[in-house]
């Protein structure tokens, strides 16, 4: 079993004001490097001296510098912004040694747990469990590393990584020391517990929020209505509505492409079919169009066509999605899911059987509806017509 040489983490005496007065003292036990310490012979014969050193002597002794100032941070001569100062001077100690570059793993674990140390005690806990995890790479058995690394994963809300440094820690401490181990995976353990509890709560409230997408969506998908990504909308009504008798009420949209206008049957039956509501529409008590100064658009030549192959059908996930008003996910803003101009499945122009329900014309195999059902109105016997159903094979 590994641990580092620094004093006890656990410390918190009450903090003073810094006492810095070097005058007289040999470098060896200055409390801070003065801004004049390259003048002192001292300080620089020490300077030289280092520099003659091995790299493992190097790292030691920045080891042991690293300990000193966490020493004095914790001690009462320092005050609050003295002792953030020493702990940063540690924090670069450490890193010196490290960067000696020495081919002792120990000691390198040493280095990375006792900066971690200070991390934990500057509040970087980031950093904290990245030089704890190197710290155990090196030296599995550092039982300092593992459960610096634990609080670091506390505090970081790692709940998983936290128990799993704690359980390791706790298998390398001493059962007869009586002495309790700085962290038990108790804690996380409890962090993890509420986790689950709270996403679970999250994911059934979830769930009865899309309880009525999720109806609607099995109801479609049993039918055999396939709906591609939402193009087509009529203000507040955006799908079909399921009725508590299980049928389909739909938003239907009518768009005359010849003149741009359009009209709305706002409760289209999925049993209604179209005659019953052309009947209504252009039968003899309806008002002509007021765009239609020909008459063309009369009940005995009016004809309906949808666009097949609309787009890419949802699955069953995307589909819920989008009943609840959502983009479904896996579908970009341009071209995913969009109607496809060459090959078996291209885009066309289908006409519509007015003795067909809404449900036959919906149910049809090519038939993908993008948003609510669009069924274009043209009249026969029209040049407009040729013009458009040429444009539509």
């Amino acid at each position: 079993m590994s641990a580092s040489d620094s004093d006890n983490e656990d410390d918190r005496r009450p903090a003073h004001n810094l006492i810095d007065d070097n005058k007289g003292l040999h470098p060896l036990f200055w409390d801070a490097l003065p801004e004049d310490a390259e003048e002192d012979p001292a300080f620089a014969a020490l300077k030289a001296l280092d520099e003659d050193l091995s790299p493992e002597e190097r790292a030691e002794n920045y080891k042991t510098q690293g300990n000193n100032k966490l020493r004095l941070a914790l001690s009462d001569k320092a005050d609050t912004a003295a002792r953030r100062t020493l702990l940063r001077e540690a924090v670069q100690c450490y890193g010196n040694g490290l960067a000696a570059n020495v081919s002792n793993p120990r000691l390198n674990s040493i280095l990375y747990a006792n900066r971690a140390h200070v991390e934990l005690m500057l509040g970087n806990f980031r950093k904290a469990l990245d030089d704890s995890l190197a710290a155990k790479k090196l030296d599995p058995g550092n039982l300092k590393a593992l459960f610096r690394g634990a609080k670091a994963a506390l505090k970081l809300g790692l709940w998983e990584q936290c128990l799993q440094l704690c359980e390791e820690g706790l298998r390398h401490v001493p059962t007869n020391t009586g002495v309790p181990p700085p962290l038990h995976p108790q804690e996380a353990s409890s962090k993890l517990e509420e986790r689950r509890q709270r996403e679970e709560r999250i994911a059934a409230q979830a769930e009865a929020e899309a309880a009525p997408a999720r109806a609607l969506a099995e109801a479609l998908m049993t039918r055999g209505h396939k709906m591609t990504r939402p193009q087509v909308s009529l203000g507040s009504r955006t799908k079909a509505t399921l009725n508590p008798d299980g049928s389909l009420t739909w938003p239907v949209l009518l768009m005359y492409p010849e003149s741009g206008q359009q009209d709305v049957v706002e409760a289209f039956g999925e049993e209604d079919t179209f005659d019953e509501h052309l009947d209504l529409m252009f039968g003899p008590d309806a008002p002509p169009l007021e765009w239609d100064e020909a008459g063309a658009y009369s009940r005995d030549r009016i004809e309906l066509y949808y666009l097949a192959h609309a787009g890419k059908p949802l699955n069953m996930d995307q589909l819920v999605q989008a009943m609840q008003g959502h983009w479904p996910q896996g579908l970009d803003d341009a071209g995913d899911g969009g109607p496809e101009r060459y090959g078996s499945r291209a885009a066309r122009m289908r006409r519509v059987n007015p003795r067909h329900t809404l449900r036959q014309v919906l149910c049809a195999q090519d038939h993908v509806v993008a948003g609510v059902p669009l069924f274009l109105v043209v009249a026969r016997g029209t040049a407009y017509r040729e013009k458009f159903l040429e444009c539509g094979r």
